[in-house]
């Protein structure tokens, strides 16, 4: 069996029952209330079958990714606010660019905040335009953090060294305020969870 806790505890995998709440899936996508809600409507996209990161997907799916990305953005926006996007982009499973969980998943957060400023401080950036940019990182071997802004615009941050875990999560935390909650271990938001749950129920149909 697979280590992977995304594909196993949550049950991505074919022989076990999920235990996450669905809210949306495409072909080869899922969209799910995150653990750790920083803020309530907290969710995650991940690939049903096992990448260590986004920048692994095939890039035949790149299309369908950014059409489930467009989907969520419009429904948190009607619910919360614009949200913004990131990942933690590992590329091996000791090289993890501050990923705690090696399995392919973009963060949707709507907060309107940018956290261009915090991250450009400390690590190289270009501005992107697609997702096959996270491939062609992926393919150099150095991790990488993916950040979409409220307006919709793409950056990868090279991170050649060793980050904290859930870094992105921190930097989200302490902006707003809340900075008790970027650890999901320690604040699962259960509350949030289900609020979520009951408000975007019927969005994505």
């Amino acid at each position: 069996m697979h280590e992977c806790p995304y594909c196993n505890e949550i049950g991505f995998s074919e022989d076990q029952n999920r235990k996450i709440h669905i809210l949306y899936e495409s072909d080869n996508f899922i969209v799910f209330p995150s653990f750790g809600q920083i803020v309530e409507g907290y969710l995650l996209i991940a690939s049903k079958k096992h990448y260590i990161g986004m920048g692994q997907v095939p890039q035949e799916l790149y299309t369908e990714l950014h059409s489930v990305c467009a989907r969520v953005r419009q429904v948190l926006s009607d619910s919360y606010g614009t949200p913004l996007f990131f990942e933690h982009g590992s590329t091996s499973e000791r090289k993890k660019g501050g990923c705690c969980i090696t399995h392919a998943h973009i963060h949707a957060v709507p907060v309107q905040i940018d956290i261009l400023p915090e991250l450009s401080q400390h690590f190289n950036y270009r501005k992107i335009a697609a997702f096959d940019s996270l491939k062609e990182q992926f393919d150099t071997g150095v991790p990488y953090f993916f950040y979409e802004s409220n307006a919709g615009e793409r950056y990868l941050f090279e991170v050649p060294e060793i980050v904290p875990s859930q870094y992105i999560r921190q930097v989200i935390a302490v902006k707003i305020g809340k900075p008790d909650r970027w650890d999901w271990r320690t604040y699962l938001g259960n509350d949030e969870i289900n609020r979520t749950i009951k408000k975007l129920e019927n969005s994505f149909t």
